[in-house]
């Protein structure tokens, strides 16, 4: 009987897990990611709004991303640890390695 009791408690924290995970990736339709011209590709940013943005400003290459090489997601420490593609943008990039 325990045993079910577990397992069921088990499956129950694991679907809560992946609704949690769910929630972390950030959309463009984020209040706060709209009003940092949050966009999931770079290459679709305004250039009239934003006329300092390059093609090569992307997530990966921001020193706030901390996504392992080869993943498609990784947490921004500017949007709280939430998913941020890896060819992202946002208007506070800061290339990696700038002071």
């Amino acid at each position: 009987m325990f045993q079910l009791v577990a397992g069921g408690s088990a499956l129950a924290f694991s679907r809560l897990g992946v609704a949690d995970e769910a929630k972390k990736i950030l959309t463009e339709d984020d209040a706060y990611a709209k009003s940092m011209g949050f966009r999931l590709d770079t290459t679709q940013v305004d250039q009239a709004k934003y006329p300092k943005h390059t093609a090569e400003q992307k997530c990966s290459e921001c020193q706030l991303f901390s996504g392992e090489p080869g993943e498609p997601l990784g947490p921004c420490s500017f949007f709280g640890k939430r998913l941020v593609p890896v060819d992202g943008w946002c208007r506070n990039f800061k290339p990696k390695g700038a002071a």
